[in-house]
């Protein structure tokens, strides 16, 4: 089924991407494709609401094809701003449905953006923002207190990826709320946001599910709040969404066409394999040159990234983009791998577990 998706995007030749943050290749979806896509799928009968705006129209037609991919409905989804953005909004959304809670839990390995849009969020609703390390943390806090909880998907810090539904029913399990920031998975990991019984989810339109690095972001939050006069509808819902670009919402709905029928399950499965392949083929020579692959916790299952701990982790990105792999460094000695499961083959894998040694000696 994942075989032929490759051949869907305008690769660069001898250029492997493992950044994540840059946007996906181009696609080559044709615009007679993309017609049918539209016309079959997703386009009403009737044709365009009457007085529908381009940008809203563009942002419903890309919820409706990426929800599949998260285990959500269409009406969940909302395309608009940035993941910080919706962050904020979702944890003062949260807030306002807990009014007698005053706490938000966010993850620390989320991004610096984050944690300041988490911040300002605390201080808008007059209470406190607590950064936790990971889920055993949650026991430490005062959860009566604790309005919301908000995590990544996939921890940011060893590629593992957590628990979701588990973990959410912990967290309902003392009357919070759970968040879930799925850009380090969409598109790649198996995402179920109605199994899991989520409450809100954010994430990027770029990374895993190919957009550029202007896509617009997304927001979800469970239909049980989203009902009610205009008045008291959940203010994640439109409009109060600030409108994404119709050009950009068209080239986000372009990206997800490639996906259109693709189980979720399917990504996930080749990501691992992807995964699994890289740490088999480099975990023995990495040893030798003192670098350390960060490893999840017995039992919990690596994502769709590695991490790569070195003194020179931006020595070490530099000698790798000399050689046509291009990787993220988080910080001065962490070295971060994304493995798309969309157009990156075995191959790449392969070849960029050779080039990692090829560096490896260079910097030593």
């Amino acid at each position: 089924m994942l075989a032929g998706l490759r051949l869907r995007y305008d690769i660069h030749p001898g250029l492997i991407r493992l950044d994540g943050y840059s946007g996906g290749p181009l696609p080559r979806t044709s615009p007679a494709r993309l017609r049918r896509f539209v016309q079959h799928r997703w386009e009403p009968r009737s044709g365009r609401s009457q007085g529908e705006s381009e940008w809203r129209r563009e942002a419903r037609l890309a919820a409706g094809a990426l929800a599949p991919l998260l285990g959500a409905d269409t009406g969940e989804i909302t395309i608009a701003e940035s993941t910080s953005i919706n962050l904020f909004k979702a944890l003062v959304a949260a807030a306002r449905l807990r009014p007698d809670r005053t706490i938000l839990a966010v993850g620390r390995d989320c991004f610096p953006t984050d944690r300041c849009l988490a911040r300002s969020a605390a201080e808008h609703i007059g209470g406190e923002l607590v950064l936790i390390d990971d889920t055993d943390r949650l026991a430490e806090l005062p959860m009566d207190r604790v309005a919301a909880v908000a995590l990544s998907h996939a921890d940011l810090r060893t590629g593992a990826e957590r628990d979701a539904a588990a973990i959410t029913a912990e967290i309902h399990r003392h009357g919070a709320l759970a968040l879930w920031d799925l850009t380090h998975s969409a598109g790649a990991l198996d995402v179920d946001l109605h199994g899991w019984n989520a409450d809100f989810a954010i994430g990027c339109g770029y990374k895993y599910l190919g957009g550029s690095a202007t896509a617009p972001s997304y927001s979800f939050v469970a239909d049980r709040y989203l009902g009610g006069p205009p008045e008291s509808r959940h203010p994640l819902a439109e409009p109060f969404a600030g409108p994404a670009a119709a050009l950009a919402a068209t080239e986000l709905r372009t990206v997800l066409s490639i996906l259109d029928g693709v189980p979720a399950g399917a990504l996930a499965a080749k990501a691992r394999g992807l995964v699994e392949l890289f740490v088999e083929q480099v975990s023995e020579f990495c040893a030798e040159a003192a670098i350390e692959i960060s490893e999840p916790a017995p039992g919990t299952p690596r994502g769709a990234q590695v991490c790569l701990r070195h003194p020179k982790a931006q020595r070490l990105a530099d000698a790798l983009s000399d050689r046509g792999v291009l990787t993220e460094c988080a910080d001065p000695d962490l070295l971060r791998l994304h493995f798309p499961p969309t157009w990156l083959s075995h191959v790449d894998v392969w070849h960029a577990a050779e080039q990692l040694h090829s560096a490896l000696h260079e910097i030593s």
